[in-house]
This record gives C-alpha cells, sequence and structure tokens, in this order.
C-alpha cells in the first residue's frame, strides 16, 4: 500500500506567532506538508467585502522557511488570476532555495468573488478563467523545468524566458487543484506531481479513478501523481449556525463531529492511492 502522508493548511487569519507555532510543531511532528492558503479576506457566500485579517502568502511562507527544518511548505493554492505565471515560477524557485529545497508549487484558477470585487481584479468568464489557468498551470511548470520557455497563448506570451536560479529540487513538485473533470484532470495528467481536490469521500474515489484514464491517455503511470484531499477542523460552539450560509452548496461538504467525516476520507485517499 502506498504511503499515506499528512499535511496541514494553517489558516492565514491567524496571527503571526500562532501561525509559527503550529508550523513548528508540524514540522517536529514530521508532517509531510505545511501549506497556507492565497486570500486577503474571509470568504462570504454571498460575495460581500468584510473585514477580517489575511497574512499574504508569499511572505508566510518564506518565514516559516526560516523557522523550519523539514516539512514541505507550499501555498494551497495560489489563486491564478493574482499574479503572471512566470512571476508565479520565480517565487518558487525562489522559496525553493531559502528552504533548502522543501517547495512546492501550489495552482489554483482563482475563485473567491469578494477579493476579486475589492480589488478590481478582473475574475473572468468560467471559460476564459479555466482557459487562463490552463495557460498558467503550462508556463509555470514549463519555467520550472526547462531551461528555456516559449510560449504563445491567449493570456501570455514568454520567449526564450529563464527561471534562474534553478530550483533546488531536481523535479520540484507541481499541485494542481481542482475537480472539473472535463478541463482540470486533463490538466492535472499533463502537467501535475499532486493533485487536490475537496468533496464527499464518494466523488474523491470516482474522479480518482477517471484521472487514472486521464493519465494513461497522457502517456503517464498512474503513481506519477500523488492524490490528496482534505476536511476542515474547526472548534465551533453552534455548528449549525456555522455552516447555515453554505446551505445551498453542502452536497459538496462533508459535515460531521471530529472523526466523521475525517475517517471516511482517509478510507478514500487510502483506496485512491493504492
Amino acid at each position: 500500500m502506498a504511503a499515506l502522508d499528512v499535511s496541514v493548511m494553517v489558516s492565514s487569519g491567524r496571527p503571526w506567532d500562532e501561525v509559527l507555532r503550529i508550523a513548528q510543531a508540524l514540522d517536529e511532528a514530521g508532517a509531510y506538508a505545511v501549506y497556507v492558503p492565497d486570500h486577503f479576506m474571509p470568504n462570504t457566500a454571498d460575495g460581500s467585502i468584510v473585514d477580517g485579517p489575511r497574512l499574504e502568502c508569499w511572505t508566510l511562507l518564506a518565514a516559516l522557511s526560516q523557522q523550519t527544518t523539514s516539512v514541505r511548505l507550499g501555498p494551497l493554492v495560489l489563486g491564478g488570476t493574482y499574479r503572471h505565471p512566470a512571476v508565479v515560477a520565480n517565487q518558487v524557485a525562489a522559496l525553493d532555495h531559502v528552504s533548502g529545497g522543501r517547495a512546492i508549487a501550489g495552482l489554483g484558477a482563482g475563485w473567491q468573488v469578494n477579493e476579486h470585487l475589492a480589488y478590481g481584479i478582473d475574475r473572468l468568464s468560467t471559460r476564459d478563467r479555466a482557459d487562463r489557468f490552463e495557460e498558467s498551470v503550462h508556463v509555470v511548470a514549463s519555467l520550472l523545468r526547462e531551461e528555456r520557455t516559449t510560449f504563445e497563448g491567449r493570456f501570455f506570451r514568454l520567449e526564450d524566458a529563464p527561471n534562474q536560479p534553478r530550483p533546488v529540487q531536481d523535479r520540484l513538485p507541481v499541485l494542481v487543484a481542482g475537480g472539473g473533470e472535463r478541463r482540470t484532470l486533463p490538466m492535472v495528467a499533463r502537467y501535475a506531481d499532486v493533485w487536490h481536490t475537496w468533496g464527499t469521500p464518494e466523488s474523491f474515489a470516482a474522479k480518482s479513478r477517471l484521472l487514472d484514464e486521464r493519465l494513461s491517455g497522457a502517456g503517464r503511470d498512474r503513481s506519477a501523481v500523488r492524490r490528496a484531499s482534505g476536511f476542515f477542523v474547526e472548534d465551533l460552539a453552534d455548528g449549525a449556525a456555522t455552516v447555515a450560509p453554505w446551505a445551498g452548496v453542502c452536497d459538496e461538504f462533508v459535515f460531521g463531529d471530529t472523526g466523521q467525516p475525517a475517517d471516511a476520507l482517509v478510507g478514500a485517499v487510502r483506496a485512491a492511492v493504492g
């Protein structure tokens, strides 16, 4: 049976000293990775703009790299609309150097409505956002893996572009997040080293089987892409009131007391990785 590693995404809404304490505890405990989200404000179900601190993703990761020794570090995941992919590739390579070869390039399309509204960032149509994301993943992967990159797309253009210094890792892991069967899974099969998605244990297992088919079509073995999913742990005084605003999308999540969703999801991940 393949190894099942445990990683933790630490909320960037926590104070720095708390983020550091959690990351160092995970480092000492032998966790596989510490991830931080790439957000600038709390999410809201209706897209409204609200107050709430969020520490910037790359700054956090760079700081954590100097206060940990072995745990891998990466975003879960970058908002694809927030940065040019060439900038992302350079940031990831730099993190790999300052961390001693522990960086993970976690890539996502970008989705949080209120951040785009507040900062005037074009969220694009669903189709354009997917097209832009695919170009972004191609560019980041190429800049991390090739000496030079030339690319002509609808959203990005690169000509003989370097990314120096090269990453410390021979193959810096590219993590692609999302569960879209028509666009995202084929992208994962072509470019990714790690695939992450949310959802029920049943949907995770079904999409993992579909990813196997896409990998075969891309000429890659199913073991070429690690599978990952997760769950949130919250200390809630009133769980029902907390999840009520998300009732319209609750079929995409598993709610329960501590241990219940985790046990089900761990079983699904174990089945998927073999």
